[in-house]
């Protein structure tokens, strides 16, 4: 947006039709808002700390208090990991069947009580509150991800 636009977007406020326009998006949000119930006081959840590992061909799977990552180093050094249940296949990002887990790489404890999977071309370090990063062999970080967070209602449990 450049600067006519903005000026445009503002005298159409000020037109008849600009006005319709503003009743008809306020009334389409109010509309929409009715008929949901409150949703109360949330909290953010993490996975929370680490409790073990499996170790698997090309990687492994960590466990956490209320989450798993499943990890998998392919032949190639392409990184495939997973929360929860999500596994490298069916993917859109691939023509064909997923490649090969290297053979060589392999599920280690890491300091702290976090986890590594240490293959030939990189390193993939778990902390143990689920921070995920993927390191050269040298230990030039590549990529840093947080913990995956999602919201659970205070009162009720779980989310659904």
């Amino acid at each position: 947006m450049d600067g006519r636009d903005l000026v445009r977007a503002v005298t159409t406020l000020g037109t008849a039709q600009g006005l319709r326009v503003m009743r008809s998006a306020w009334r389409r949000h109010r509309a929409d808002a009715t008929g949901l119930p409150p949703r109360g006081a949330e909290r953010a959840r993490v996975p929370g700390p680490a409790e073990g590992a499996e170790p698997l061909p090309g990687g492994g799977t960590v466990r956490f208090a209320r989450s798993e990552l499943h990890i998998i180093v392919t032949v190639g050094g392409a990184v495939f990991r997973g929360w929860d249940g999500a596994r490298p296949e069916p993917s859109y990002a691939l023509a064909g069947p997923p490649p090969e887990p290297d053979p060589r790489a392999g599920l280690e404890p890491d300091k702290d009580g976090g986890w590594q999977v240490v293959s030939e071309r990189l390193t993939v370090v778990v902390s143990r509150h689920g921070a995920v990063e993927i390191r050269t062999p040298g230990g030039v970080v590549l990529r840093r991800d947080l913990p995956p967070r999602w919201w659970e209602p205070v009162e009720r449990g779980p989310a659904p």
